[in-house]
């Protein structure tokens, strides 16, 4: 009898010890409430993301839908199409109450300010993929756009040593564009032979995508001594390459852009005009938001954490990808994964993210 009673005893106490853990909630880390913590099975997920055509948008799409399918936790991606829309989608988002939300490129972002504030204060982690980072925003997966821009110049310059005259494509209400923009404008400072010869921001032409073509073709009038556009993100310099090829001069105007995708590779593989592009790890982005939420709403740490991938709030999570050319460029069939290097010298790592296959499965080059 004794024994029973001393078991029953022992069992009150760690009921009482585990209900303790879990009745104190962790600290919050910054000026709103801290995000829910929830268990594991239990985590829901929103992506709000612009024009899927975009393989900018499709390909971290795809991967945070696989992620959270192997992680087992339930997915929705919300496509509100263009900037006009993302108001009443993201509030849309905000009503469902999910765990996290996450926000793909945005434009004019801390306009929606007001937001941000309304997800945070219900408890709802808002994490940015290739955003920007406001108040609230937890963290930004996305890479170094300085670096990137000049890694594109440096190639010029190594496969143009005499340099080049150029133009250049901004996007002023969209930051990391425009970060890219300034560098390559910079590039002419202090790189003989190079030569800025205009800068224009492609929103003037009232079309993201099909702007590149009506921008590159008033430069081609312009600028007889035009050799170069530097594109900054590859759907305005695939329809740059359109106008470079309708007006003859293939041979003699290059075209660079920033993503990476098969319609990109597709345009290199064949000897287009477009010749570079950087090729973003969007997968990779994906996974580091996901192993963010893991952290911060079903581990309870907080950024800055020993653990945590997030090391500070508001913080960057960066991961290079590569200038991709005729000479490294994918093929048809071959996995996303096997563009980049950062699952370093082990890819057939066992139960490594970059080896998941669930839901939609993993991104393949296409034709």
């Amino acid at each position: 009898m004794k024994k029973l009673v001393s078991v029953l005893l022992a069992a009150g106490l760690a009921l009482t010890m585990t209900a303790g853990a879990f009745a104190e909630e962790p600290a919050a880390f910054d000026d709103y409430e801290r995000p829910a913590v929830v268990a594991d099975d239990a985590v829901s997920v929103i992506y709000l993301v612009s024009n899927l055509n975009d393989e900018s948008n499709i390909r971290p799409e795809n991967q945070v839908e696989v992620e959270c399918a192997h992680r087992g936790w339930d997915f929705q991606c919300i496509n509100y199409e263009t900037e006009d829309n993302f108001r009443q989608y993201m509030q849309n988002a905000i009503n469902q109450e999910p765990t996290a939300i996450i926000i793909g490129v945005t434009q004019s972002f801390d306009s929606y300010q007001d937001l941000i504030d309304d997800a945070r204060g219900r408890g709802i982690g808002i994490y940015s993929l290739d955003n920007g980072v406001i108040p609230g925003v937890i963290c930004n997966a996305g890479m170094d756009n300085t670096e990137c821009a000049l890694a594109i110049m440096e190639q010029l310059e190594k496969d143009y040593p005499d340099g080049l005259n150029y133009c250049v494509f901004e996007l002023a209400m969209g930051p990391v564009i425009t970060i890219r923009a300034n560098a390559a404008e910079g590039y002419a400072d202090d790189h003989e032979g190079f030569n800025l010869l205009d800068t224009k921001d492609i929103a003037s032409t009232g079309d993201l995508n099909t702007g590149g073509y009506t921008l590159c073709q008033s430069w081609i009038q312009q600028f007889p001594e035009l050799q170069c556009v530097v594109g900054n993100a590859d759907p305005p310099a695939m329809s740059a390459c359109e106008a470079v090829t309708q007006a003859g001069k293939d041979d003699e105007i290059v075209v660079t852009g920033v993503d990476g995708g098969s319609s990109t590779w597709a345009y290199i593989r064949q000897g287009s005009p477009l010749k570079y592009t950087y090729s973003q790890p969007f997968e990779f982005y994906a996974h580091m938001t996901c192993e963010a939420i893991k952290n911060i709403q079903v581990d309870g740490l907080n950024p800055g954490d020993e653990g945590c991938i997030v090391d500070e709030v508001g913080g960057q999570l960066i991961a290079k990808g590569i200038v991709t050319t005729v000479e490294n460029c994918p093929q048809p069939g071959d996995s996303i994964h096997s563009v980049f290097d950062y699952y370093g010298e082990d890819p057939e790592a066992e139960d490594a993210w970059y080896t998941w296959n669930d839901g939609p499965g993993i991104y393949a080059v296409t034709e």
